[in-house]
């Protein structure tokens, strides 16, 4: 503990201020030396937590990793994503403006420390407090303004490189909230009763609740938190039980009693305090009391937490401007049960400063927030009314958020302490998650996950960094709380399924993304992991640039593509389309499986490859998983400087592994043309006629490539000759054009897309 207060204090010496500018003055090389340093011992300290490192130590930690290992300087796809200009996103802009504070929040196109300046007049003389690292998403509390006042104000933007954007003076108005019901005011202490409907409640001072803080018993109220902080679960709660709102400790909180719909949340702080009684149970004696009532009790209460904000069967929910901040196990920032109707959940700071939980399953764990149960048949039928959009998530423990129907514009940054901590779980149908920006780190960390039907998702930029957190093998780790695996992962985005497979996923769309991964210390990485099976339909992963770096000679299950899939006959598997992407890797572009699942019949169509840097274990293709997988098709993908179509490792796997290599043949001939085409053992390949234009296009196998162990026979045997190769060759091709009596004939190698014209 001594060396990470040591080494936090150390790295705070490198602060910035409003210009983004370095404080101490240093030679660029001196410079580049002493960011390195830093980096690498952060890279340690962040390496080094435990579930026993205090919360605020937790986040100062974290912080300092993130400003180190993230942003625009990381890497140049950032400026090639967002672009080098500085930009605010005038669509992202939204204010919330009470009697004697205000919200404002925007979204810049790169990574900013941002600030308000403000004021009665175009002096502005105040500002907001300057946020800790560099973010897209930007939420500030202008507070103690005086009431029925113009105001003006600016937005001041400052990226990592210095260059500062100033939005135009823009005016509010403070104004007196007519018929407002003060809190605390004459309600007494909390938990405050709200049962006045159709009103709006004004918190008027910060509040500290030893248990619950506000108990929402009628519809139509609207509580605007004045900008204050409400401190919630305290104390020890020594007779705990969370069906009494009286005896737990949730920061607001809203049960299901068929009352009048409507609740809006604005403006303001809840965190929790210093009440322990979750953690207590993690050590399992008190689950395993003798009192079988006791017992349930204190497993029902454990598997909830103390939620900052928990709605139960709502409807016409908006919440926005508001920071929750949590570090208890089993904790949500934002819990929503038997939801139904319209959620908005937008502009919104979520803070987990926390490491234990003791049930990362289903309704366990931690989660920033999330739809639990929500009532489909009362969604309208394009199911979009839960949304959650231009959020800040600081940091999560595990999981962010869960199930809503439209995902859009939010920056998440994952710390993950458990098995499969989700940055993204969309809702099982017609979800659509797009514009957001997700950071990886930690144990075992995915971004966007799976549906059952009709998913899209475009346009989100994705960053991993690993981070080694197993001290050693097996079931060994600062982590680790379950022993179901013994390795650090990280993946960009992920469809599974488990067991012998059988799980529908159809229709499920991803374009345009950008996934970026360094992997190091012996981590995985997959930029995705896609399992192919006989129930997965339709699955297209379309126009993505997909990055991904092993920094040592350590990290080499890495790859841009994991072709994963399920547990059952690899020939039944329906195929998965990759069509049009970038894969850049100085690893590994493609890899054919690996321990986890092992899939057959993904297709890569027009996908450009792309070695970067010369790491000494770099191979094209991997095979891995110990099974064979075949059927995998490389369609008029271009192969770059230092990759290659028959560069395959064939590290763990079966003979009867194997890919091909096809190029598309187009024939210019004339109209209604009969063509036929056959391979050079003389096997009819193609057969068709000529378009209206004398067009005619199909693929054709240039080679499969195989094990050498493979035989015709189909005996499957362990691969020994890992870095050989059989090809058998299909080409050059025997192409016949015949119209009417007439014919002519022409010969083809296929070893690239090529066009042959065939005229009479």
């Amino acid at each position: 503990m001594i060396r990470l207060v040591y080494l936090i204090n150390f790295l705070m010496f490198f602060t910035v201020n409003c210009k983004g500018q370095i404080h101490e003055k240093r030679s660029s090389s001196s410079l580049e030396t002493a960011h390195q340093k830093e980096a690498e011992e952060v890279l340690e300290a962040f390496s080094q937590l435990t579930v026993d490192t205090p919360p605020d130590t937790v986040y100062k930690v974290f912080n300092q990793f993130c400003l180190n290992y993230y942003g625009a300087k990381t890497d140049s796809l950032y400026h090639t994503t967002f672009g080098h200009r500085l930009k605010i996103s005038e669509e992202s802009r939204w204010n919330y403006i009470s009697e004697r504070s205000a919200t404002i929040a925007w979204e810049t196109n790169l990574p900013t420390k941002t600030y308000v300046e403000y004021g009665k007049t175009k002096d502005y003389r105040q500002r907001t407090p300057i946020p800790e690292r560099y973010f897209f998403i930007h939420v500030h509390y202008l507070k103690n303004l005086s009431p029925n006042t113009q105001y003006h104000y600016r937005l001041v933007s400052i990226d990592e490189e210095g260059s500062r954007i100033e939005s135009t003076d823009q005016i509010f108005y403070t104004q007196e909230i007519i018929d407002a019901i003060e809190v605390p005011g004459t309600l007494g202490k909390p938990p405050y009763v709200l049962d006045q409907a159709n009103t709006t409640y004004l918190v008027t001072e910060d509040i500290t609740a030893d248990k619950s803080a506000f108990d929402i018993q009628a519809g139509g109220i609207t509580l605007d938190l004045g900008g204050h902080t409400i401190t919630h679960a305290n104390q020890l709660i020594d007779d705990l039980d969370y069906e009494n709102i009286n005896k737990s400790g949730v920061g607001i909180r809203r049960v299901n009693n068929d009352q009048q719909s409507g609740l809006k949340i604005f403006n303001g702080i809840i965190k929790q305090g210093k009440a322990r009684n979750n953690q207590d149970y993690v050590a399992g004696e008190n689950m395993l009391n003798p009192d079988p009532e006791k017992a349930k009790l204190l497993e029902r209460n454990s598997k909830r937490g103390f939620s900052n904000i928990e709605i139960t069967g709502k409807d016409d929910v908006e919440i926005a401007g508001v920071t929750v901040e949590y570090h208890l196990p089993q904790s949500w920032g934002m819990r929503f049960d038997d939801a139904f109707g319209e959620y908005d959940i937008h502009h919104n700071v979520f803070l987990d400063k926390g490491t234990q939980m003791f049930n990362r399953h289903g309704l366990g764990g931690a989660r920033s927030l999330g739809f639990k149960g929500y009532d489909k048949g009362k969604l309208d039928q394009n199911g979009n009314d839960l949304q959650v959009h231009h959020n800040l998530i600081k940091r999560t423990r595990q999981n962010t958020i869960n199930a809503a129907q439209e995902i859009f514009h939010n920056e998440i940054y994952v710390d993950s302490w458990v098995v499969n901590s989700f940055a993204i779980q969309p809702s099982k149908e017609q979800g659509h998650v797009y514009g957001n920006k997700i950071f990886l780190t930690g144990y075992y960390s995915c971004g966007i996950l799976w549906a059952s039907k009709d998913l899209n998702v475009n346009g989100n930029f994705i960053h991993m960094e690993g981070v080694r957190t197993m001290i050693e093998t097996p079931n060994k780790g600062m982590r680790l709380i379950e022993t179901w695996g013994e390795q650090d992962v990280l993946a960009g985005m992920r469809v599974t399924n488990y067991g012998e497979g059988g799980q529908a996923r159809e229709n499920l769309h991803y374009e345009n993304n950008v996934i970026f991964g360094r992997s190091r210390q012996g981590g995985e990485m997959r930029g995705t992991e896609f399992f192919s099976d006989y129930s997965i339909k339709n699955l297209v992963f379309k126009g993505n640039i997909v990055k991904v770096l092993a920094t040592d000679s350590m990290s080499t299950i890495a790859a841009c593509i994991d072709t994963q899939g399920a547990y059952n006959d690899r020939s039944t598997h329906l195929p998965l389309f990759y069509k049009s992407n970038k894969l850049i890797s100085n690893i590994c572009n493609i890899r054919f499986g690996d321990a986890y699942g092992q899939g057959s019949n993904h297709h890569f169509v027009n996908c450009k490859l792309i070695k970067a840097g010369n790491h000494p274990e770099y191979h094209t293709f991997v095979f891995d998983g110990h099974n064979s997988v075949f059927n995998h098709v490389l369609l008029d993908c271009e192969f770059g400087e230092g990759t290659s179509y028959d560069d395959v490792y064939w590290k763990d796997t079966g003979s009867l592994s194997n890919y091909q290599i096809q190029w598309t043949l187009t024939i210019d001939t004339h109209p209604g043309a009969e063509v036929k085409i056959n391979d050079r053992f003389g096997n009819l390949s193609y057969a068709g006629i000529a378009d209206a234009e004398g067009k005619l296009s199909t693929p054709l196998a240039q080679c499969t490539i195989r094990p050498m162990e493979w035989t015709e026979q189909g005996v499957e045997v362990i691969v020994e000759k890992k870095y050989e190769h059989q090809a058998d060759e299909f080409s050059p091709y025997n192409i016949s054009v015949r119209i009417g009596n007439k014919e002519k004939t022409e010969t083809v190698d296929m070893n690239g897309k090529k066009t042959v014209r065939i005229q009479f």
